[in-house]
């Protein structure tokens, strides 16, 4: 098989040298007559020029001559191939003088010989490369016009491909360049000359040739019809030629070629000649009429070139296609069935598909392929891939490197997933995205043959990709509370990029209801935006007063016409505005905040992406506003909290679970804080006085365990040794799972309060013990009797131990009860006058649990005396579950003497069988205990019982009017309350009421 290809190739090789041959020898015959018929070297040169340029494949061609003085060649014509892109080089070209051995045309001049260049762009004695480069030109070939062994002129010629040196060509193109001579001369020996010339050229070429004159009358054959045919000029002179032709053909030949010579038109026809050993061979016979100066034909030039290889070669390779198509017709069916259903797959898929061979030629370039990169496929290097359709890297500016496109990559055997690339072409000028997948393709062998890719537009994804990513923008501003301005411009940036001619605005309403505000419009004129703001809304005001006046979208789709624009209609002409719809921005609470607004310069309304887009704008504006609002509501609050907290000395502080903490500049002040120092949990703790710091933090944590709030007073330490009384309350706040989220809470300064109340308690106290002491007057007599009664009783029980003693009769067992007798006596003594001493010492009045029945017990007994001297008498009724209550007992015992004490001196008038007074305890629901001390007296006021509260008011005639003032700040010293009232019937009421102690209520409620 490969000794066929061997030889196939060398029979095309040989026929393309044939017909190269044939046609340089019809251009060597055509160009003679030519300059035959030229009337000067001018004429001859730019005939030259031409004809090689059009036969030969060049595509410019420039002659030049030596001047005057013969030093320099200068430029005298030219012919071009080419298009206006040679026009700058044949500039640069006129504008030049060339020395001998200088430049191409130098150098050819210098040496007299040909010269051929493959590239003249890299030729360092090419003076023109610069504009060779810009035109395109790489190779180049030169060849001198000689007379008498004198350069006449130097013909050079060019062409865009780099193409290495041909020698027939180049002997070709001195051999008509040689013609130009006999331009100088035209003897008729020079032209025997030319005539001969011409000839030993025919006999070089491998092809029978013939002339002919005008008539068909065949006067000369080259050498090689001799060699073959084995006649001669006189057998085959004229139309002796038809005595090698093979009988069945030449009646045809002959009848051809007439009309041929009569015609002049050229001639071409296949037959079988004889060669002088009889074999019939094939040969390709043509014939080109040479016109003389008047245009007539003056001789005809043929050739018969040997084709019976290529004959037996085709009619071999037409038998073995034959024996092919036989075996492959059922193949090639069932292919064509598969080519059919894969073609229609591939022109109906929706993804594009694209089918190169190793070489980067395409194979498959499908219909979606074509709407993708905006043409079908091009025969074209892969560098220039990426120019020519427009291939960018995700950058959309970048030109995709063609060594790294899919398609090259798949070429080269590697396998693409999911590469991303940007297209953009003049069908798509906005661009569009695809996302590619290719693979090798490779035959049984696993010999790569090329590759292909998959593209899928990803256009809309990527749009709504790049949509979402512009709305999370937006939303991050506003949750990075970006100014309302700015936030909005984004937004209608946004949505304006979203459709081509889009221009959007949003609107907000004041807050008087009445009158918008601007909002955001970047793309609007600032006139139009100028008009707009302040303008009020209503029933018939554009598109956007209209739409939060009624609470619903407004679609105008000619603002020209449309009754809503006759205020705004000249305006929105002027600014090119056509259609307008607009739809209110709502609040949750259904309140209109504002409006947002799409603008067309087309007459049309909303298409369905329109309406999309303006649902998720109007949302995330209305995010906005509301936020905004929020905001100025939260800053107004602020602002009047801050203002009240300052006048009120409050300080403001939150404590957060991971421990660091914040405080206002007057909790710092009242802490001790520097401004600039990062504050904790523990720093705050630590400036909570030592003795009361685990209280403190023990009341925290209980209070946010419970019930979520807390209040403590305590005292500060201040670093700088000074102590402060505050007062802190708080509140924890958490989540819906009970996770702690932070504690807020203030601080008040009650330092000058505290400082108050002390010197107030001092001054109490002073004053109660004063109203003690007076008691004590009142009392002395009582006081005398209660302590006469246990020494009396200590003195006869000593009497009659003494008797005992002296008598000598000792009754042990009487003698212990009488000595027994004694000590509790004593101590009665000694009960006496503790309470009396407690009454007059002044003692810090420390607070402890009380038991207030225990006490009015023991008050009773201490005035019984008094109560006997009054003929009174003093009943109790005591609560048995009454709950104990924290308080100074001496301070109680002096409200209990007191009120007592008042309450006989209201009976006093009264006859002793009705001077009673009762004494009474009650629990109300286990947190608040109540004393009542009751007489059946002349009563108090009846316009103001509490009147007898008042300092100095008396209903006694020596009284001061001190005491009950002085019980009631007691009382409430102690968180309690009193009250003075008239009874049903008759006499007064004093009724005390006194928190129960925290423990007690606690237990109270347990019990309950």
């Amino acid at each position: 098989m490969s000794s066929d290809r061997e030889k196939t190739h060398l029979r095309q090789s040989a026929k393309q040298n044939r017909s190269e041959g044939e046609e340089q020898l019809s251009l060597l015959q055509t160009i003679t007559m030519e300059v035959a018929a030229a009337s000067d070297l001018a004429s001859a040169l730019e005939v030259v020029l031409r004809d090689v340029c059009e036969k030969t494949g060049w595509i410019l061609g420039h002659a030049w001559v030596p001047n005057q003085d013969g030093t320099a060649l200068e430029f005298r014509s030219a012919w071009y191939c080419g298009d206006g892109e040679l026009k700058p080089f044949r500039g640069v070209s006129e504008g030049l003088h060339f020395n001998p051995g200088v430049g191409l045309p130098g150098r050819v001049w210098k040496s007299k010989q040909p010269a051929w260049v493959e590239n003249v762009t890299d030729d360092p004695n090419f003076p023109r490369s610069g504009a060779a480069r810009t035109a395109g030109l790489k190779t180049g070939v030169a060849i001198p016009i000689l007379s008498g062994g004198t350069v006449i002129a130097v013909l050079e010629f060019f062409m865009r491909e780099s193409r290495e040196q041909n020698e027939r060509l180049l002997n070709v193109i001195a051999s008509v360049a040689n013609q130009l001579d006999l331009v100088r001369h035209g003897t008729r020996a020079e032209a025997e000359a030319r005539e001969r010339q011409f000839r030993i050229l025919a006999n070089s070429i491998s092809q029978l040739a013939w002339m002919a004159d005008g008539k068909g009358y065949i006067f000369w054959y080259n050498d090689r019809w001799y060699e073959y045919t084995g006649t001669t000029l006189e057998e085959m002179q004229g139309w002796g030629w038809q005595k090698v032709h093979h009988p069945d053909e030449v009646d045809r030949v002959v009848e051809r070629i007439k009309i041929a010579f009569a015609t002049g038109e050229p001639w071409d026809d296949t037959f079988p000649l004889r060669s002088k050993t009889g074999e019939y061979r094939w040969f390709l016979s043509r014939a080109l009429p040479i016109f003389d100066a008047d245009g007539k034909v003056s001789r005809w030039f043929g050739t018969n070139t040997d084709i019976t290889e290529q004959r037996e070669l085709e009619q071999a390779l037409r038998a073995s296609r034959d024996e092919l198509e036989r075996k492959v017709t059922d193949r090639t069916a069932e292919l064509s069935r598969t080519n059919e259903i894969l073609s229609s797959i591939l022109s109906n898929m929706g993804d594009a598909v694209v089918v190169a061979d190793k070489s980067g030629n395409f194979l498959v370039f499908n219909p979606a392929a074509e709407r993708m990169f905006g043409k079908g496929a091009m025969h074209l290097p892969p560098a220039e891939w990426s120019q020519n359709y427009g291939l960018y890297l995700p950058d959309k500016t970048t030109p995709f490197p063609h060594d790294q496109l899919p398609i090259t990559r798949s070429i080269r055997g590697e396998d693409v997933d999911n590469i991303e690339m940007f297209v953009r072409h003049e069908k798509a000028p906005h661009g569009l995205w695809t996302r590619i997948t290719g693979r090798p393709l490779r035959d049984a062998s696993g010999e790569l043959l090329g590759g292909v890719v998959v593209c899928r537009n990803l256009t809309r994804v990527k749009e709504e990709e790049f949509f979402r990513a512009g709305q999370s923008r937006v939303l991050e501003m506003i949750a990075a509370d970006a100014p309302l301005s700015q936030v909005l411009t984004e937004l209608v940036l946004l949505m304006e990029a979203q459709a081509e001619g889009l221009r959007c605005s949003s609107l907000l309403l004041n807050r008087d209801g009445k009158h918008v505000r601007h909002g955001a419009a970047p793309n609007l004129p600032e006139a139009y935006v100028k008009v707009v703001d302040g303008s009020p809304i209503g029933p018939r005001n554009g598109s956007c007063g209209t739409a939060m006046f009624t609470h619903k979208p407004v679609i105008v789709e000619d603002v020209m016409t449309d009754p809503l624009w006759a205020d705004y209609r000249e305006f929105a002409r002027i600014c090119g505005l056509r259609a307008c719809w607009s739809t209110p921005i709502l609040s949750p609470q259904g309140e209109v905040l504002g409006s947002f607004a799409m603008y067309r310069e087309e007459k049309r309304g909303p298409r369905p992406e329109e309406d999309r887009l303006t649902n998720i704008a109007t949302h995330i504006a209305g995010i906005a506003i509301e936020r905004q609002r929020q905001h100025e509501i939260l800053r107004e609050r602020d602002a009047r909290i801050s203002v009240a907290a300052e006048s009120a000395e409050l300080a403001f502080w939150v404590l957060y679970p991971e421990g660091h903490a914040w405080m206002s500049d007057k909790g710092r002040r009242i802490y001790g804080f520097d401004s600039n120092l990062p504050l904790t949990c523990d720093l705050i703790l630590s400036r909570i006085h030592p003795d009361e710091r685990a209280a403190v933090k023990a009341e925290y944590d209980r209070g946010c365990a419970l019930q979520g709030t807390f209040e403590s007073e305590h005292r500060l330490l201040l670093p700088y040794g000074k102590t402060r009384w505050v007062i802190m309350r708080g509140r924890c706040l958490q989540d819906d799972h009970g996770n702690l989220l932070e504690t807020i809470g203030v601080t008040l300064d009650v330092s000058a309060q505290k400082q108050a109340a002390l010197q107030v308690q001092v001054q109490r106290e002073e004053m109660a013990h004063r109203n003690r002491v007076a008691l004590m007057g009142e009392m002395t007599a009582s006081f005398a009797h209660e302590l006469n009664q246990p020494l009396t009783a200590i003195a006869n029980n000593a009497s009659a131990a003494r008797r005992f003693l002296e008598r000598g009769n000792i009754d042990v067992e009487l003698l212990r009860e009488l000595l027994q007798s004694m000590v509790a006596d004593s101590q009665r003594a000694g009960e006496v006058m503790r309470g009396i001493r407690s009454l007059v010492r002044k003692e810090p009045s420390a607070h402890t649990l009380l038991n207030l029945n225990a006490i009015i017990t023991d008050t009773v007994r201490l005035v019984s005396s008094d109560v006997l001297n009054r003929e009174s008498v003093v009943t109790t009724e005591l609560d048995l579950q009454l709950p104990q209550v924290q308080g100074t007992l001496v301070q109680i015992q002096q409200v209990l003497l007191n009120l007592i004490i008042n309450a006989l001196d209201a009976v006093e008038q009264l006859p002793p069988s009705e001077r009673r007074v009762i004494i009474s305890t009650r629990s109300d629901k286990g947190d608040v205990t109540e004393v009542s001390v009751r007489d059946f007296g002349i009563g108090l006021p009846k316009d103001r019982p509490d009147k007898v509260f008042e300092h100095f008011f008396s209903t006694k005639q020596k009284g001061m009017g001190m005491g009950l003032p002085i019980v009631r700040s007691i009382v409430e010293a102690h968180g309690g309350t009193i009250i003075a009232e008239n009874a049903p019937d008759r006499g007064a009421r004093m009724v005390v009421r006194l928190p129960a102690a925290r423990g007690e209520v606690q237990k109270n409620k347990a019990a309950a």
